[in-house]
């Protein structure tokens, strides 16, 4: 007899979207798809899916587990996790040990810099075609309530895209909730980590999670997740079409040099705010800045409120303004970037 466990909703659900997301964007049979996967229910439900789906489609499975060394249980969780990944049927899972350096940009954010780092090297090494992690819709509605409170702009209230712009990584729970995730696991006997900092209320995401979304849910009722999340996505096509129309723009009014970039003051005058604030903003950003919105803003006053101001010192670039030509300069060599 059979001891495959029985398919439930959630199981097929979580499959379902993997095959269906494979199948928007061309992974096909041959191809190598690398899997980013911690020990928790999201991505060990995306794992033992990726898995499933791959055996049949002719899709080759890598895992990665990444050990930040951030916790005293980090390296029995992960060689736990990849012991439970091979008796799934893995042949391809690594566990990559990283060191996480706090510095200006706090634990979090050099955490999530050294995963990405070490997922990017191994995908190279397989030759995936592209990497997948297991962000839910939880975490997407997450991403626009917090993007909401830091006041940001349309793109980061789009929050993550399934496919990310630069085509490498696939995210194919978007539309799944967590609760879903977790009901993968326990339905298919699969035992998943409880991290602990999931439950700290000292990092944002966990009190959005523990303490905001609840109160929403219950004072507004069900469903604000899932509204969360189609905003997301409503966003997305609006970013991405202003982002696509701001880079013709930018073609059009910019001269790009080693040191400065020198803006068109009539046709950025011309210009809807949105597509010259983004014009703006990667004039600053491939001079090596960091710019922020009210450096944006003050930048298009140059423009759009021009009465013979000094010149603007803003943090690795100088602006000022002469006759119809708005120069950038910077000190710092010029370097790719985007809008």
């Amino acid at each position: 007899m059979s001891t495959r466990p029985r398919l439930t909703p959630a199981m097929a659900n979580v499959r379902r979207a993997v095959r269906e997301s494979w199948g928007r964007h061309g992974i096909k049979s041959g191809d190598t798809v690398a899997v980013a996967c911690s020990g928790g229910p999201d991505s060990l439900a995306l794992a033992a899916a990726a898995l499933f789906e791959g055996s049949r489609a002719g899709i080759k499975i890598a895992v990665v587990i990444v050990n930040h060394n951030l916790q005293k249980c980090s390296g029995t969780v992960a060689e736990k996790t990849k012991k439970l990944l091979e008796s799934l049927g893995s042949d391809a899972v690594e566990v990559v040990s990283v060191k996480v350096v706090s510095g200006k940009i706090g634990m979090e954010a050099a955490a999530r810099a050294a995963r990405y780092k070490a997922l990017d090297a191994f995908a190279g090494e397989v030759k995936a075609k592209v990497a997948m992690l297991g962000h839910t819709l939880d975490d997407q509605a997450e991403t626009v309530l917090l993007g909401l409170a830091r006041g940001s702009g349309a793109k980061s209230l789009a929050g993550m895209q399934e496919l990310s712009p630069d085509k490498k990584y696939l995210r194919p729970l978007l539309s799944i909730r967590r609760v879903e995730t977790v009901a993968f696991c326990e339905d298919s006997g699969i035992s998943y980590w409880k991290d602990p900092q999931n439950q700290d209320l000292k990092y944002s995401r966990v009190k959005v999670r523990k303490k905001v979304l609840p109160v929403l849910e219950k004072e507004l009722g069900p469903g604000v997740a899932q509204a969360l999340a189609r905003t997301a996505v409503i966003l997305q096509e609006d970013a991405s079409y202003l982002d696509k129309e701001a880079e013709k723009a930018f073609s059009k009014s910019a001269k790009v040099m080693a040191t400065q970039i020198v803006l068109d003051v009539p046709l950025l005058e011309k210009m809807a705010a949105a597509l010259r604030n983004r014009v703006i903003h990667k004039s600053l950003t491939l001079l090596g800045a960091e710019p922020s919105r009210s450096a944006v803003e003050a930048v298009s006053l140059l423009i759009t409120n021009w009465h013979g101001q000094k010149p603007l010192t803003l943090p690795a670039v100088r602006v000022s303004r002469t006759g119809k030509q708005l120069v950038l300069k910077s000190t710092k060599t010029l370097k790719p970037g985007a809008c």
